[in-house]
């Protein structure tokens, strides 16, 4: 059964990616960012859908964060619409072995799947809460109390980004170099991603350039989504990128289900490390719907 879920989330993955459509990139901007199931989630709590989820339900292009299972949508009197399509949302069951005395000797992990709808494939969802509006640049002193936290050495100048791991060093273009501040910070949260493979962080391993940029750009689009910062998925190596992770995921299909997984970990070691906790995601297990 993992192997089937592995092979449903690839193949919906690569689905996108043939459309030219990037699935860690959240598909509208302002509003509510991180997707959550509408009956067992409290975002306000930090609850919400974490890992490969957040870009399965982002690719899905609904701009309202609420999901469903059909059996919850029932429960609840809330209708479908004919002919909608359900979105997989993945998990993790485990299997105990226990041994003569009843007493657990190993746990077996299962990948399984649950189908969700989302609140604007309903006809009588309730209509979504709104959120007071929150000026951007409050979002960019927030971003860079992190970085002052983080302690990170920021270089600035010349014409691209990176992060040097000899040298623990992040370089960066001049802020007015940008189009905008958003651009700016997100660039510099994507490169304070790459950091986090340092040997005195969470010693990655980065010798797949390929696997490291798409976990490093999926985790820099959930560190960005919840530090409220606005990021353009496009860069002028789109393309040939798209193009590097369709042969990645074809040729492996467990690659995005575990870039996923560090890209997860990398967004929560900056906020917890930081403690910008307060917007990171609780660290109970994540519940299947």
């Amino acid at each position: 059964m993992s192997k089937k879920v592995y092979q449903i989330v690839t193949d919906r993955i690569i689905e996108a990616l043939d459309r030219g459509v990037v699935p860690w990139a959240k598909p509208w901007k302002g509003g509510h960012s991180m997707p959550h199931n509408m009956f067992s989630m409290n975002p306000e709590k930090g609850r919400f859908y974490q890992g490969a989820n957040v870009p399965l339900l982002w690719m899905s292009g609904y701009s309202d964060p609420r999901w469903m299972t059909y059996s919850q949508a029932k429960k609840n009197g809330i209708n479908i619409k004919e002919g909608e399509r359900s979105s997989p949302i993945v998990f993790w069951k485990f299997i105990e072995k226990k041994d003569d005395n009843g007493n657990v000797t190993d746990k077996i992990p299962l990948l399984r799947y649950f189908k969700v709808y989302n609140a604007e494939q309903c006809e009588n969802a309730p209509d979504l809460p709104e959120i007071p509006e929150v000026d951007p640049v409050e979002n960019f002193e927030n971003c860079q109390a992190m970085m002052d936290c983080y302690g990170i050495d920021i270089q600035h100048g010349g014409s691209a980004a990176s992060y040097d791991i000899t040298a623990d060093s992040i370089n960066i273009p001049e802020a007015g170099q940008f189009k905008d501040v958003e651009s700016y910070w997100s660039t510099l949260l994507h490169q304070a991603i790459h950091s986090t493979a340092h040997d005195d962080r969470l010693k990655r391993d980065i010798s797949n350039v390929a696997f490291e940029r798409m976990a490093s750009e999926m985790g820099a689009a959930f560190l960005c989504a919840q530090m409220g910062i606005e990021r353009d998925s496009l860069t002028a190596n789109h393309a040939s990128y798209i193009a590097q992770y369709k042969v990645l995921l074809s040729e492996d299909p467990k690659a995005f289900m575990r870039a996923a997984k560090l890209a997860r970990q990398a967004a929560n070691y900056v906020l917890e490390y930081t403690g910008a906790g307060q917007y990171a995601a609780s660290e109970d297990k994540e519940e299947a719907a």
